[in-house]
C-alpha cells in the first residue's frame, strides 16, 4: 500500500499543530502504511480546534453556579396532564394522533446505544434475556409487538371513521428507527434479524448509529486509545440530531411524509409507543416539542427536572439541582415547585429534528453545550508507548443530552402522565429499576386493565408464579391483545387465573 498523500498529510499536521494536539502523531512513523491510512481518514474527520472550543464550554459551563439566579419553574398553565384534563380533550387528542398514525406520519426512534452492563450483561438492553416475564419475552419485542397493535386500532379507527369494512383499508405503517451505538449495532441488527423483525416489516425498521467524540485528558488534550487511533467515546443521547442527519434517516423519514416522531430509552418497559394522546397533544398546540414528564416523588428523586432558565426551557439534572431549590412546596397545591420530572419520553416535529444539525454545525455557537465527566480512560503512554489502564479518572468524556435540545424549541410542550401507567425503567441488577420492578409494574397495570373491564385475576390454586418470592401473580398480556386497556370488554364479570395472556383462547381458566 502506498503511503498517504504527503500534501494531504501536511495539511492535517498543520491544523492539529495550530490546535496545539499535534502530540497525537508521536507514533506516527512506527505505523505500518495500513495503520497510517487508516489513522490518517480519522484525523481528517476531526475538526481540532473546533473540538477544542466544545471542551473548554463544556468545562466552563459545568463550573458555572450563576444558573439558580435565573432559574424559575414550569408555570401550572404550561402544563397539561392526562390525569387531570377533561376526558374530552384527552379524547380529542387521542383521535388526532390515531389519524396521524392512519396516515403514516408518525415514527418512532428509540435511543438503544446501551449494553446490560450494569445487569450483567453485554447483550444490548433491548435483546436482554433476563427481564423474567412469564412470556420471556426481550424488551425488543415488547415494543415491536405494541407498534403492530397500534397500527391495527389506528386501521381500526380509519375503517369507523369512513364507515369501511376494516379489511378494505391498508394496515398503517409506522416507521421505526433504532439508534445504537458501536457496542450494540452489530449485535442488535443480527438480534431482529435472528427473530424475524418480530412480525414487522424490515422495510419499515431502520437501524442507524449514534456518533463518537473523541476523549480527552484533564488539560484538554486528546487521548490515544492506539498509537494509531484516537481516544473516543458515544456522544450521548443527544447524538439523535447528529446521528438523524449524517445517517440519512432524517432524509427518509421526509421522504416518507412523517410529521412527528416519538423517542424514548429502550429500558422503559411500560412506554407507550407512538402514544396516540401524547402526538395528538402535540399536533393541538403544534409543538416543535413536547416532554412528556412525571410528578417527581421526593425532591431527591433522581430525575432531572424541566425549568425555565434565561427564558428558555432547560432542564437540570437531579445531580446539578439545588438542594433548597429541589425542596420547594408549593404552598397552594402542596407538591414540589420543580415537579415536572424529565424521563427521556419526548415527541419532535420533523421540522424541528431538521434544524439542530445545522446549528451543531455553526462555529463557536453557544445553544448546545456538552457535559463533562471524569473517567478512567485507557490510554497510551506518549513516552513509553505502552498501553495503560489508570486506577483513577484521568480524563474526559463529552455528552450532549437529548433534552439539551429542549431549549432550541419555537414551541415547546409538557405532557404530565402517570407513572404507574408510563414509567418502569430497567437499570440496576437488583432493587429499584430493575427486572424484579419491571415485572412487578407491569404486572400490576395489567391486572389493572382488568379490573377496569370488569374482570378479576387471581393466583392458580396451589401454584406458584415464576416470580412468587416478589408477591406476583405470573399475569401478562400481550401487547397483541392490549395496547392501553382497549379490547378486554370480554373479561367483563369474570375471574382469570394467572397466566399469559397472548390471545382470548390463552384464558382457558375462565371461572
Amino acid at each position: 500500500m502506498t503511503q498517504v498523500d504527503p500534501a494531504r498529510l501536511s495539511i492535517v499536521r498543520q491544523k492539529y499543530k495550530d490546535a496545539h494536539q499535534d502530540h497525537i502523531f508521536t507514533f506516527w512513523d512506527d505505523l505500518s502504511p495500513q495503520q497510517q491510512h487508516t489513522f490518517f481518514s480519522q484525523l481528517e474527520s476531526i475538526d481540532p480546534k473546533a473540538l477544542n472550543s466544545i471542551f473548554q464550554k463544556a468545562i466552563h459551563s459545568s463550573q458555572s453556579t450563576t444558573i439558580f439566579n435565573d432559574l424559575q419553574p414550569l408555570a401550572h398553565s404550561e402544563v397539561k396532564s392526562t390525569t387531570h384534563s377533561p376526558l374530552t380533550e384527552q379524547q380529542d387528542w387521542e383521535q388526532r394522533g390515531l389519524e396521524a398514525i392512519a396516515n403514516n406520519q408518525v415514527a418512532i426512534i428509540v435511543l438503544a446505544g446501551g449494553q446490560g452492563t450494569r445487569l450483567g450483561s453485554s447483550l444490548p438492553k433491548g435483546s436482554f434475556p433476563n427481564v423474567g416475564l412469564p412470556s420471556h419475552k426481550t424488551l425488543f419485542q415488547i415494543h415491536a409487538e405494541r407498534i403492530k397493535r397500534l397500527q391495527t386500532l389506528a386501521r381500526i379507527h380509519q375503517a369507523t371513521k369512513i364507515g369501511r369494512p376494516i379489511d378494505g383499508i391498508p394496515m398503517p405503517i409506522i416507521t421505526w428507527c433504532i439508534m445504537t451505538s458501536g457496542a450494540t449495532h452489530e449485535r442488535t441488527e443480527t438480534f431482529l434479524k435472528q427473530h424475524a423483525y418480530f412480525g414487522l416489516l424490515p422495510e419499515n425498521i431502520i437501524v442507524f448509529q449514534q456518533g463518537v467524540i473523541p476523549s480527552f485528558d484533564l488539560e484538554g488534550k486528546f487521548l490515544l486509545s492506539a498509537k494509531g487511533q484516537i481516544a473516543t467515546s458515544p456522544n450521548g443521547n443527544g447524538g439523535i440530531f447528529w446521528a438523524l442527519h449524517t445517517e440519512g434517516v432524517l432524509e427518509a423519514l421526509q421522504k416518507r411524509g412523517i410529521l412527528y416522531t416519538h423517542s424514548y430509552s429502550v429500558d422503559n418497559i411500560l412506554i407507550k409507543i407512538g402514544d396516540p394522546i401524547g402526538i395528538g397533544h402535540a399536533l393541538a398546540t403544534n409543538a416543535d416539542v413536547t416532554a412528556k414528564v412525571m410528578p417527581k416523588t421526593r425532591s431527591d428523586e433522581p430525575l432531572g427536572v424541566i425549568c425555565h432558565f434565561n427564558g428558555h426551557v432547560k432542564v437540570v439534572e437531579y445531580s446539578e439541582m439545588d438542594n433548597e431549590l429541589a425542596a420547594l412546596i408549593d404552598p397552594n397545591t402542596g407538591e414540589f415547585v420543580y415537579r415536572a420530572g424529565n424521563v427521556c419520553n419526548q415527541i419532535f416535529s420533523v421540522n424541528f429534528l431538521a434544524r439542530v444539525p445545522p446549528i451543531l454545525q455553526t462555529p463557536d455557537q453557544d445553544l448546545l453545550i456538552y457535559h463533562p465527566a471524569t473517567k478512567r480512560i485507557p490510554f497510551i503512554d506518549l513516552t513509553t508507548g505502552q498501553a495503560v489502564e489508570p486506577d483513577a479518572p484521568n480524563g474526559i468524556k463529552l455528552e450532549l443530552f437529548i433534552f439539551d435540545a429542549f431549549t432550541l424549541a419555537e414551541r415547546f410542550a409538557c405532557l404530565e402522565v402517570e407513572r404507574a401507567s408510563e414509567f418502569s425503567p430497567m437499570k440496576n441488577p437488583d432493587g429499584l429499576d430493575s427486572p424484579a420492578t419491571c415485572r412487578r409494574d407491569l404486572e400490576r397495570l395489567h391486572i389493572r386493565w382488568i379490573e377496569q373491564a370488569g374482570g378479576h385475576v387471581v393466583a392458580i390454586p396451589g401454584s406458584l408464579s415464576a416470580a412468587g418470592s416478589e408477591g406476583l401473580l405470573g399475569f401478562e398480556i400481550s401487547p397483541m391483545l392490549s395496547y392501553d386497556g382497549e379490547g378486554l370488554e370480554w373479561v367483563r364479570g369474570k375471574t382469570i387465573q394467572a397466566c399469559h395472556l397472548e390471545t382470548k383462547d390463552d384464558a382457558h381458566s375462565l371461572l
